[in-house]
C-alpha cells in the first residue's frame, strides 16, 4: 500500500518539474526582445523613355556622316549608319534625313498616347544620288528618252537575277525611264529659269520612298484582318519639278516579275507634292486624277508599266498589296533577369541595376530558302529557269514590300539598356524578369501566274516592347523562426 502511495507521489513531482520547467521557458522566450522592423528604402518609379532606332542606307549600303533631323533635334549617322533617340514624351516626330548630292527623305515617327513605356521604333531612310542631267532640246524633231543615271542604282540588275539571299530591301527593284514627245515643251508655259538657251536639263532619279509614318499604334479594327496597302513598284524624282508638258510624257518601268501580272484595279499612280513632301492622287494640269497605268506585253507576257503625266515632281507606280497584323505577345524570350535575398537582414540593399537587353527590329519567319519554298509552292511554279526566275523576283517584291511595310530593313538589334535602380528593404526577397513582347505581320500580294490567280503570302514577327516583371516580397520573423508575409 506505501509503494502505491509513494509511487504517485513520485509521478506528481515530476509532473510538477515538468510544467515549471515548461511555464519557465515560455516566460523567458516571451522576455526576448521583438525583431526590429526591416529598414525601408523607397525606390523610384522606372523612368519613362521612348526609343527610336534609325538606319540610313544608300544602295543598300550604310551611309557615315548623313545629317538626321528628330524633331528640332539634328544627329549624325554612325560608321553604321544608324542613329538612336531617346524621347520623354508620347507625339509625332519628324524626320529627315539627308546628304549633299543625295535626295533627302522625311518620315514621321508615331509614339501613340497608349504606348508602353520602354516602346522601341525602328525607321530607315535610303537616300539615292541625283542622276546627272541630261540636256533635251525643246525643238527636238524626235522623242527623246531619259534614263536613271544614279550612282545609287548602277548596280541594279534585272527581274529575277538577284538570288533571294542577295536582295536588299531598301534598294529599288527596277529603274524608271522617261519617254518625251517631239514638241511637247513649249518655251513660254515654263517658269523663270527652267529652260534655258532653247533646252531643259532633265534628270530622272529612281528611289525607294520612306514611309510616310511609322507608329507603335496598330488599331484594334486592324487587328488579324487584310488591310490594304500601297506600295511603290517604283518611284522616281524628275528634274526641274515644275516643268510642264503640252503633250503627256510617258514614264514607264520594267515589269519587276517577269511571268507575273497584276490586277489592273491594284494598280495606281501617285504623285508627291513638291512643297508639302506628301503623296496623293496624281493630277494633271486641270486638276484631274490620273488613273490610267497601261500594261505593255510581248507575246502574250507584261513587259512594262507605263503612265503618262504632264508635269514634273515625283511620281510613283504603285500596286496595293494587303498586311494583316496579329495581336501582340509576350514571348518566353527572357531579355533579362534578376534577383536578391535580403530575407535575413534588417538593413536595406540599395543601387541594385535591373538590365535587360532589348531586342528591337523584325525578321522573316523562315530564312531565304524557306521563302522561296514557300513562293514557289503558292505559285504552284516549276523547275524550269523561266519559273524559277519568277519566283527568285517574286521572293525580291516580297521582301521590298515587307520593308516599306515594316518602315526598317530585316534584322534584330540588341541594346543593353537600366530598366530602374532599386532597392530591397530589410526582410524582403526582390525578383525581376523582363520577357520580349512581338506582333506578326502577314504580307499577301494577288497576281496571275500563267493566266492563273494567285495569292502569295509571307509572314515577319517584329518585336515590339517589353514585359517586366518586377516583385517583392516582405517577411516577418516570429520567435519560431517562420516566414510569413505579403507582396
Amino acid at each position: 500500500m506505501k509503494s502505491v502511495k509513494w509511487f504517485y507521489v513520485g509521478a506528481m513531482a515530476i509532473a510538477l518539474g515538468m510544467l515549471t520547467f515548461a511555464t519557465v521557458a515560455c516566460h523567458d522566450d516571451d522576455d526576448d526582445p521583438k525583431p526590429a522592423e526591416g529598414e525601408v528604402v523607397e525606390t523610384p518609379k522606372p523612368v519613362v523613355e521612348y526609343y527610336i532606332m534609325g538606319t540610313v542606307t544608300s544602295g543598300g549600303a550604310a551611309m557615315d556622316g548623313a545629317k538626321v533631323k528628330v524633331g528640332s533635334k539634328n544627329y549624325t549617322t554612325d560608321s553604321n549608319g544608324k542613329f538612336s533617340v531617346t524621347e520623354s514624351a508620347t507625339g509625332t516626330y519628324s524626320i529627315e534625313a539627308s546628304s549633299k548630292g543625295y535626295l533627302s527623305q522625311k518620315t514621321s515617327v508615331v509614339i501613340a498616347d497608349n504606348a508602353e513605356n520602354r516602346s522601341v521604333v525602328t525607321v530607315a531612310l535610303a537616300l539615292t544620288k541625283e542622276s546627272p542631267k541630261t540636256a533635251v532640246s525643246i525643238e527636238a524633231t524626235e522623242e527623246t528618252k531619259v534614263e536613271d543615271n544614279s550612282e545609287s542604282n548602277q548596280a541594279i540588275e534585272e527581274p529575277g537575277e538577284v538570288a533571294p539571299e542577295e536582295v536588299v530591301e531598301d534598294k529599288p527593284l527596277v529603274k524608271v525611264e522617261l519617254t518625251i514627245p517631239k514638241d511637247a515643251i513649249e518655251a513660254s508655259q515654263q517658269q523663270a529659269g527652267i529652260v534655258e538657251d532653247g533646252k531643259v536639263n532633265i534628270s530622272v532619279t529612281t528611289f525607294v520612298p520612306a514611309p510616310e509614318e511609322v507608329t507603335t499604334e496598330v488599331k484594334a479594327e486592324d487587328v488579324n484582318r487584310d488591310v490594304p496597302k500601297s506600295i511603290p513598284l517604283a518611284a522616281a524624282k524628275f528634274e526641274p519639278s515644275g516643268l510642264k508638258f503640252k503633250e503627256s510624257v510617258t514614264i514607264s518601268i520594267p515589269n519587276p516579275i517577269p511571268g507575273i501580272t497584276f490586277a489592273d484595279d491594284d494598280m495606281i499612280l501617285t504623285y508627291q507634292n513638291p512643297t508639302t513632301g506628301e503623296w496623293g492622287d496624281a493630277k494633271d494640269n486641270n486638276g484631274n486624277v490620273i488613273k490610267n497605268i497601261s500594261s505593255t506585253t510581248e507575246s502574250g507576257a507584261v513587259t512594262a508599266y507605263t503612265a503618262k503625266v504632264d508635269h514634273f515632281s515625283a511620281y510613283a507606280i504603285e500596286n496595293n498589296v494587303y498586311s494583316k497584323i496579329s495581336n501582340e505577345t509576350v514571348t518566353t524570350n527572357i531579355l533579362g533577369q534578376a534577383s536578391h535575398d535580403n530575407s535575413e537582414n534588417a538593413k536595406a540593399v540599395t543601387g541594385i541595376e535591373l538590365k535587360y537587353k532589348e531586342k528591337s527590329g523584325w525578321d522573316y519567319d523562315k530564312n531565304d530558302a524557306g521563302l522561296v519554298a514557300e513562293v514557289k509552292s503558292q505559285l504552284g511554279a516549276g523547275a524550269s529557269a523561266e519559273d524559277t526566275k519568277t519566283v527568285n523576283a517574286m521572293v525580291a517584291f516580297m521582301k521590298t514590300r515587307m520593308f516599306s511595310l515594316m518602315g526598317s530593313v530585316s534584322g534584330i538589334t540588341e541594346t543593353e539598356r537600366v530598366y530602374n535602380t532599386v532597392n530591397v528593404n530589410g526582410y524582403t526577397t526582390m525578383s525581376y524578369t523582363c520577357y520580349a513582347k512581338v506582333r506578326t505581320t502577314t504580307l499577301t500580294a494577288n497576281v496571275k501566274f500563267k493566266d492563273t490567280a494567285k495569292s502569295v503570302s509571307i509572314t515577319a514577327t517584329r518585336y515590339t516592347g517589353t514585359d517586366h516583371q518586377y516583385k517583392t516580397v516582405t517577411y516577418n520573423p516570429t520567435h519560431s523562426g517562420g516566414k510569413g508575409g505579403s507582396i
